[in-house]
This record gives structure tokens, sequence and C-alpha cells, in this order.
């Protein structure tokens, strides 16, 4: 099995779905890093703070309006 890139995921796959569907798809990829924040073999200065994932939840959300406009 060849493991794809995160750009390959996206254009193949992730671009094609609806707004709302990348979204509800950005949500989940940000809940599970935040769900990393509760194991113990993860080094805390490599964690981003609360304020970093509001900063690239807007950022994200701004992008798909903006991508969204565009289509």
């Amino acid at each position: 099995m060849t493991t794809k890139s995160a750009e390959e995921i996206y254009t193949k796959e992730v671009r094609r779905l609806p707004l709302k569907e990348r979204l509800r798809l950005a949500a989940l990829i940000l809940d599970g890093v935040v769900n990393l924040s509760n194991r113990a073999d993860i080094d805390e200065q490599t964690l981003w703070s609360e304020e970093d994932l509001r900063d690239l939840s807007v950022a994200s959300l701004w992008y798909a309006t903006q991508a969204n406009d565009k289509e």
C-alpha cells in the first residue's frame, strides 16, 4: 500500500467534497489534534496552544469560504 501525501489526499479527495463536508472534516482533524494533548508520551512543546487552534480554525474557515466563492 502506497502512502499518500496530505496534498494528494486533498487534491484527489477533499477538494471534491461540498463545503459543509470539508468543514466537518477540518473539525474532525482539529478535534483529533486536541485529543492528542491527553497522551502522556507527547512532548507538550510540540503541541499547538488553544490560541493556535483557534487561529487555524479561523484561517481554514476563511480559506474554505474564499475557495467556495470561486467555485
